[in-house]
């Protein structure tokens, strides 16, 4: 018994020396290979066979066990050719079928190992005795090889269009290096494109979306698209200045428009990165873990936002935007590029007074700073409330805003909704001057009313598209039982009484007279009268015969001329009047210089 036991000491002893040099020769072997494939696109491996066998020889086992491990470590794997052969002895086609169980039990034994994934990559070839015809004897032709193929060291990649990019790790791609593949990279950020694309914007539970922007990755190997194994960070710019989005993958059917379900993946704000053309982006990133799809930077739309752009159409603009003038009551004035003559509008200096309360404008002062501003009409069929005025300050080098301003041009004005009263059922619109000659000199009755659905601005401001005469108010309305709230008409000027007391002003055509006093706080303008002379007649509602009542008064008159304004302002009692005809005639007019003109008529009215 004594014995037997040592002698089975012996054997285990013998037996782990066997096994541990084994350990030492594979990977000696392992290391030897390894350095191999670094060096190389692709590695051999051959195993042999005894005749007639397809049984793997124990010593053999270390060499297929080097594959399996490659195929473990390496990320680069293209495919696997394992290709079968049988001697010359014997039939040609019992070798094929020979050849044949060959490949099958090495290719078997390989996957065998947890590397099924690798299934699709794995070429087999029973290629029976058509071998070489180089080797040396028939135990060389009695074998299978295999040849992993590698593609070369993948390495980051950045794909670019414009402002979008897509940063692509190496070994996104199965089986592919980035610089074998064709990619394309598209953004859609405007309604334009959205028809072009048939793109719809609900989620999976008909929410309708809001979208901060869309982008697609397609990557193609000969025309055919690949799978990306890795996520891939894209940055497109942001299309509106709202938080909280989430990235949504396009959900594509060929009957329907693409719908869009919400990923785990969160769109976070870069802000403002230089890109290689030299532009500024404000840039937003998110990971894509799919190529070849839609995604969208979305959220589900505000409770405020009624418009159809799914981009948020119109925006808050930012103080760096130099079509925007800002006033210092938070209301905003949004020109366009043909808002001005003889200057570019982002070089017009526009000032916006709206600050001041009605009550200081409707001062008596103020009336003739601001011509006619009290004689606010009522509007047919319905009842208004004054809520605020808006004053636009343009000049230029102390040109006279009627040169530089184009006054058939349209503008934004966006009046902060926190200024405005809450009263249900009411209207906001706003009533524009009819400016002549830089100051203001008859309301129109053509109110606009507040666009209510422009896009994400209106979920914080009242906005309004007006004509850019530069003098505005901002009117309550509410409708008048019976009389419907269609738009009212303008019904015209009515025609003036006879035998009013007429003004004549020398050397000047075009001037403008307002009148009134002080105890009454309120004035009216004179209206013009054809003359056939050089000079300007116009007429005040005054009979006559009451003119004498008019001597406490205060009467002003100026004209704008090549840029320069020419005024006079005094008493009815100064006027002079008109031997034969009973009529008066202003003093000379003199030349005012803008940054006078406030004090000019304040000494006095006051």
């Amino acid at each position: 018994m004594l014995k037997e036991k040592n002698a089975c000491q012996v054997n285990q002893m013998s037996s782990f020396k066997t096994k541990l040099f084994g350990k030492i020769l594979f990977a000696l072997f392992f290391t030897l290979t390894l350095f191999n494939v670094k060096a190389q696109t692709s590695i051999k491996f051959s195993v042999y066979f005894d005749v007639n066998q397809s049984k793997i020889k124990t010593k053999d086992y270390l060499v297929l066990d080097s594959v399996v491990q490659i195929l473990k470590t390496k990320t680069n794997i293209k495919r696997i050719q394992i290709n079968g052969y049988a001697d010359t002895t014997g039939g040609a086609e019992a070798n094929l079928e020979l050849s044949n169980n060959r490949t099958d039990t090495v290719a078997g034994y390989i996957l065998s190992k947890n590397l099924m994934m690798y299934k699709s990559r794995v070429a087999t070839a029973s290629l029976g005795e058509k071998v070489s015809g180089k080797e040396t004897d028939l135990e060389q032709m009695r074998r299978v090889d295999i040849v992993i193929m590698m593609a070369r060291a993948d390495r980051d990649t950045i794909i670019r269009a414009g402002c979008v990019t897509a940063m692509i790790p190496a070994n996104t791609f199965e089986g592919f290096n980035n610089d074998e593949l064709i990619f394309k990279l598209e953004c859609i950020s405007n309604a334009a494109d959205v028809k072009k694309y048939n793109l719809t914007f609900k989620d999976a539970d008909g929410n309708q979306l809001l979208s901060n922007g869309i982008v697609k990755l397609t990557a193609m190997y000969k025309n055919k698209p690949v799978k990306a194994i890795k996520p891939i960070t894209v940055n497109i710019p942001k299309v509106n200045n709202e938080d909280g989005y989430l990235a949504y993958q396009g959900v594509e059917d060929k009957t329907k428009s693409i719908t869009w379900k919400l990923t785990d993946e969160k769109v976070i704000n870069l802000g403002y990165k230089q890109a290689p053309n030299g532009d500024a982006c404000d840039l937003q990133s998110f990971n894509i873990k799919e190529v070849n799809r839609f995604y969208n930077a979305a959220k589900v739309r505000p409770a405020c936002y009624c418009a159809a752009d799914p981009f948020g159409g119109l925006q808050t603009p930012n103080k760096s935007n130099p079509m925007a003038k800002f006033g210092p009551a938070g209301n905003i004035v949004l020109v366009s590029e043909s808002s001005f003559k003889k200057v570019a509008a982002d070089k017009a200096y526009v000032q916006v007074v709206d600050d001041k309360s009605k009550e200081e404008y409707m001062d008596f002062c103020n009336s003739f700073l601001y011509p006619g501003i009290s004689d606010i009409p009522q509007i047919p069929k319905f009842e208004r409330e004054v809520v605020k005025f808006i004053d636009l300050n343009v000049s230029q080098k102390n040109d006279s805003a009627d040169i530089i301003m184009s006054k058939k041009d349209m503008v934004l004005i966006m009046v902060p909704k926190s200024q405005l009263p809450v009263h249900k059922g009411k209207r906001y619109a706003i009533l524009p001057a009819d400016t002549k000659k830089d100051n203001f000199f008859n309301w129109t009755k053509k109110i606009v009313f507040a666009d209510s659905c422009r896009g994400l601005a209106n979920c914080d401001y009242v906005i309004f598209e007006v004509p850019f005469t530069g003098f505005y108010t901002v009117l309550e309305l509410t409708p008048i039982a019976g009389k419907g709230n269609a738009d009212p008409i303008d019904d015209g000027e009515k025609a003036p009484p006879s035998k009013n007391v007429k003004i004549k002003c020398k050397k000047f055509n075009g001037v403008n007279v307002i009148y009134g006093q002080k105890d009454d706080g309120v004035t009216a303008s004179a209206k013009f009268l054809k003359n056939k002379g050089k000079n300007t007649l116009l007429e005040p509602s005054i009979p006559k015969k009451e003119k004498k009542n008019y001597k406490q008064h205060v009467f002003l008159a100026y004209v704008i001329k090549d840029g320069k304004r020419y005024a006079w302002i005094g008493k009815g009692g100064q006027l002079k009047t008109g031997f034969l005809s009973g009529n008066w005639k202003t003093p000379t007019l003199v030349y005012v210089p803008d940054e006078e003109w406030e004090a000019f008529v304040r000494k006095a009215c006051e």
